[in-house]
């Protein structure tokens, strides 16, 4: 399959977007980068600093994202830091292959289904091995509350480390408008539900009624929902795996030619 010179909208922070970009071109398309979250890292914290001081009182470290692991090692620890009796965990497949870019080859991860429920299932994390551990989810400011509170329901502490934000990114209102009245779009993805939300926010109200009737590709059934009650009528396609290529395949069963 093919995507015909197609212009898909990617939605993703822009440093995590140049893979994605390139296998659209690679199938194709035309990319057009229009970022709907800005990541901003939670810096010079007394908090973190001390948390991240004391990481080896942890037995389990939960990575939720690459921008997680980014965000700790390049402001509160060190790739060469010697984390003693501690099991490193990660989202998914991608946030795994950062920290193994960080020379941490022992990390648990649940492949490229990179959520809290699959996570969940790790027989590591059963009750008879956490209850009364220590677990250090290291994630952004705010998020779903679904894996601290199975966590502690199976007998786990639980402490957050909250090194991130995620915020809506500025543009002029005229950028905004270009991309429905002049680039127009043939499909669009978009990784998160937030992102979904950014998008739909940065979208002038006259606008909307263009990205409504875009096909949209996304990460997961919750997004597809939250896609339609807020007002899509196109087709939504869910990535069969939570990956660039996932998320690729999706846009070609959506606009691509056979």
């Amino acid at each position: 399959m093919t995507l015909n010179k197609r212009r898909i909208l990617v939605t993703r922070p822009a440093h995590q977007a140049d893979h994605l970009c390139k296998l659209i071109t690679q199938a194709g398309g035309e990319s057009i980068l229009f970022p709907t979250i800005e990541i901003k890292v939670v810096m010079h914290s007394e908090e973190l600093a001390r948390c991240f001081a004391n990481i080896n009182e942890y037995d389990f470290v939960i990575f939720i994202s690459r921008n997680a692991v980014k965000a700790v090692f390049e402001n509160y620890l060190s790739p060469s830091d010697t984390f003693e009796q501690i099991q490193l965990l990660a989202i998914g497949a991608g946030t795994a292959t950062v920290l193994s870019e960080m020379k941490m080859t022992d990390v648990l991860h649940t492949g490229v289904q990179a959520d809290s429920e699959t996570l969940l299932l790790l027989p590591e994390l059963k009750s008879e091995f956490v209850r009364n551990k220590k677990i250090l989810i290291v994630r952004g400011v705010g998020g779903r509350e679904l894996l601290a509170d199975n966590l502690k329901t199976r007998g786990a502490v639980v402490d957050y480390a909250e090194v991130y934000q995620r915020c809506l990114p500025e543009y002029e209102i005229q950028k905004c408008h270009e991309i429905w009245q002049q680039i127009k779009p043939e499909a669009i993805i978009v990784s998160s539900n937030e992102g979904l939300n950014n998008l739909l926010e940065l979208t002038p109200e006259s606008d909307q009624k263009h990205l409504f009737n875009t096909p949209l590709a996304v990460m997961s059934a919750r997004s597809a929902d939250l896609a339609k009650e807020i007002g899509f009528t196109a087709e939504i396609e869910v990535a069969e795996s939570k990956s660039d290529e996932g998320l690729l395949s999706a846009v070609l069963e959506l606009v691509g030619d056979k």
